[in-house]
């Protein structure tokens, strides 16, 4: 198999040879799962290649510029890498402060073939204190390393992720990233009303 690339099919509902090519900037299958997912709900069939980026970021991005720049340079190195994408996809996760608190976010960047970008995000989840500081500080290079030292657990980023422990499991990491690209496909399925810059309201709230 093509070291720079792997590829899957998902098959929907969809119309046959309405196929799609998504281009993903990572390997972690949590993130591939929720992205895959997310663009089968609007599309009839999916072909997924993805690659892992090197994005020049620390393992651990904190602050929505670093995280959003992380998300843009794996959806176009994919792009660059793969080549025939009609979609391209970077998902990137790190932490926003908060009122002195930080929480876990996850950026989705999805560059279509067009050259149209779009941007979404998943919900966020609180970092315990402990837990942040040990990254903060320099003690850990992120937070996968403390998770699975505190629970025992193996890569648990690649798998539910914290957040999958922290809800007993209602909530795993590929939900994330599914969301978050959900949100980033928004623009991209009203391309009519994200469009037209002059978008008026409708008459009837006009007086």
């Amino acid at each position: 198999m093509n070291k720079c690339w792997e590829a899957f099919h998902i098959m929907d509902a969809g119309s046959p040879g309405s196929r799609i090519t998504v281009c993903i900037g990572s390997r972690n299958p949590a993130k591939i799962k929720g992205v895959v997912n997310a663009f089968t709900r609007f599309f009839g069939s999916v072909e997924a290649r993805f690659t892992s980026p090197e994005t020049g970021l620390p393992p651990q991005p904190i602050g929505l510029e670093l995280i959003i720049e992380g998300a843009r340079r794996r959806a176009i190195y994919a792009a660059e890498k793969l080549g025939e994408c009609d979609y391209s996809v970077g998902v990137e996760a790190g932490w926003i402060l908060v009122m002195g608190d930080y929480y876990d976010l996850e950026a989705a960047w999805i560059h279509g073939r067009n050259g149209v970008d779009s941007l979404g995000f998943s919900p966020v989840f609180k970092i315990p204190r402990g837990f942040a500081e040990l990254v903060v500080s320099g003690a850990r290079r992120e937070l996968e390393e403390v998770v699975d030292e505190h629970y025992g657990t193996r890569s648990i980023g690649d798998k539910g992720g914290f957040i999958s422990l922290l809800t007993k499991g209602v909530v795993v990491r590929q939900d994330l990233s599914f969301m978050a690209t959900v949100m980033a496909l928004i623009p991209v399925v009203n391309r009519d009303l994200y469009r037209d810059p002059g978008l008026q309201p409708p008459a009837s709230s006009q007086r």
